[in-house]
């Protein structure tokens, strides 16, 4: 049963765009009255698909559980090279992220500080979007500007818990996590790590997540999954 992110809600009808609306109709072959569900307002509805002229709608019935985690997770992630971004907001899209962030740090390949252009900004929230649908998610995340490191420093003040997993670190796995976190900041290092000091300058506690030493774009979700089982939460 396919799940939609509609443009806008009137009356108990959740209309999509025209986008969405081709793929419901011309992709998936699905008629007026084929069950689906749709995502308004954080929250999840069981429904049917109705027309609407050239639009899709889903005329909404019994509200469903949510599938988001009470853990807010807001991934930092250390710029990559080519699309590996790409392949970082769709993994954790899938596991419950709530906002990806791509960061500078001393080692990444890529040096650019004029943030992601529009397109490439676009297309990584079109990939968000599609992941959220298929992992059944309630809420898109967000898909951050680029951040310099003084910047990153910063906003990771404003978070209840902040972690750094890093190849020398001396603590163990996720250190203060607790049942009463529920804002974790979780900043990852690009392609060539993170320096010694930028590790002694983040606001971040550092933490191992085993004896493997893993890729920038595998990392993080590895982390994010960790996470979650650790605290019982999918």
């Amino acid at each position: 049963m396919p799940i939609f992110f509609p443009e806008r809600e009137e009356n108990g009808l959740a209309l999509l765009s025209k986008e969405d609306s081709h793929h419901a109709i011309k992709v998936l072959r699905l008629r007026p009255g084929s069950a689906v569900q749709a995502a308004v307002g954080g929250k999840r509805f069981a429904g049917q698909l109705t027309l609407q002229g050239e639009l899709a709608g889903v005329k909404l019935a019994q509200e469903l559980p949510s599938t988001e985690s009470p853990v807010r997770v807001t991934l930092y992630q250390g710029l990559p090279k080519g699309d590996k971004l790409e392949t970082v907001v769709r993994a954790a899209t899938e596991l419950g992220a709530c906002a990806i962030v791509p960061c500078l740090f001393t080692r990444c390949v890529v040096k650019t500080a004029a943030g992601l252009e529009t397109k490439r900004q676009a297309r990584l929230q079109k990939i968000a979007r599609e992941a959220a649908m298929l992992s059944y998610r309630t809420a898109l995340p967000e898909i951050g500007e680029l951040l310099r490191f003084e910047a990153l420093c910063e906003r990771l003040k404003a978070h209840q818990l902040a972690l750094v997993p890093w190849e020398e670190a001396a603590g163990g796995l996720m250190p203060g996590l607790h049942g009463d976190v529920h804002d974790i900041a979780l900043v990852i290092g690009p392609e060539g790590g993170i320096t010694a000091d930028e590790i002694a300058r983040l606001p971040a506690t550092p933490m191992s997540l085993g004896p493997r030493i893993l890729r920038t774009e595998t990392a993080g979700a590895a982390a994010i999954a960790m996470m979650m089982a650790r605290m019982g939460i999918g």
